[in-house]
């Protein structure tokens, strides 16, 4: 009886073979997550690369993002140690400026919570590499009252450089959708020009006073001691960065305000407040009216009272 001996090299093959016999599918694309598994994600790790679909099927453009993000997630986990995922959670991605059937879909890079948008070409896997392992850290400044002058030098002339400043309040939800979105100009435009961002209701207030910032969220550029308003009706990175580079020549050149003063301030800051909460105007009108009546009915009293003593006296 013959006895067949199956070598190493021959049970690879027949292994080989045999999977070529068996049909099969290959997992392809990234990992889906839920929205609790990505906002756990989120907290607690440093790095996260995040693909979110406008649908629960990745296709069109999501299609496009994911297969680039397939070629380099070895290389984004190598040099950044980050996570490299996908989703569909509306909700999330409305907190990042991605909503809509046109917007829905994109990549947002988080880093340490801090989101920037991915705003390069969707099948450029080299582009999208270098764009994601050059920004590990923001490039937006954070301005305020203290430093302003001191940092952008508006006032001086700006030698510093061009700053692209974003204004905003504490209740402003659309400022806090755009945070990608002006970390995203601040990498583009990263040793070339400088973002930043005031916001009024934490240590901006005097600022955003000075130069007359009324609506939220505004951008301004400061340029070689001249002031322009971006009031263009889309705010979007290709948009805010057009503008900084060249499309400023199209807005309103204004000069730097000098800060106001003290009193100055203070009235302009009461002018906003019964601005921003008419509901207070009646409230604060009633109380007025009360304490006119008080004061009325104080002098009539004591009025009165006098004119009892100066007729006791004559009798």
């Amino acid at each position: 009886m013959a006895v067949t001996i199956v070598t190493p090299c021959l049970l690879s093959v027949m292994s080989f073979l045999l999977l070529l016999s068996c049909p099969f599918t290959i997992a392809k694309g990234l990992e889906v997550m839920n929205e609790e598994e990505v906002k756990e994600l989120i907290a607690e790790e440093k790095y996260v690369v995040i693909l979110f679909s406008d649908s629960s099927e990745c296709t069109g453009k999501c299609e496009e993002l994911e297969a680039t993000l397939e070629l380099i997630r070895e290389d984004i986990v190598e040099a950044l140690n980050a996570w490299v995922v996908r989703t569909h959670t509306p909700a999330v991605a409305q907190q990042y400026g991605l909503s809509g059937k046109k917007t829905g879909t994109g990549v947002i890079f988080i880093r340490n919570k801090i989101p920037l948008l991915y705003s390069g070409p969707a099948d450029d896997d080299e582009f999208m590499l270098h764009y994601i392992v050059t920004n590990p850290d923001s490039a937006v400044h954070h301005l305020s009252d203290v430093n302003f002058e001191h940092l952008t030098q508006a006032a001086s002339g700006a030698t510093t450089g061009d700053w692209l400043v974003m204004f905003t309040r504490a209740d402003c939800d659309s400022c806090t959708k755009l945070q990608a979105t002006i970390e995203a100009v601040a990498a583009k435009m990263r040793n070339q020009k400088n973002v930043a961002v005031v916001n009024r209701d934490t240590d901006g207030g005097q600022t955003t006073r000075r130069f007359g910032v009324k609506t939220f969220p505004s951008f301004l550029l400061f340029r070689q001691g001249r002031l322009y308003r971006y009031n263009l009706p889309g705010v979007d990175a290709g948009a805010l960065t057009a503008f900084t580079q060249e499309g400023f020549r199209n807005a309103r050149t204004e000069d730097i305000p000098p800060p106001k003063t003290p009193f100055d301030d203070y009235t302009e800051w009461c002018a906003d407040w019964l601005r921003e909460n008419p509901s207070a105007i009646h409230g604060a009108a009633v109380v007025f009216v009360v304490v006119v009546l008080i004061f009325i009915g104080f002098s009539l009293r004591k009025s009165s009272s006098t004119s009892k003593k100066e007729s006791k006296k004559k009798k």
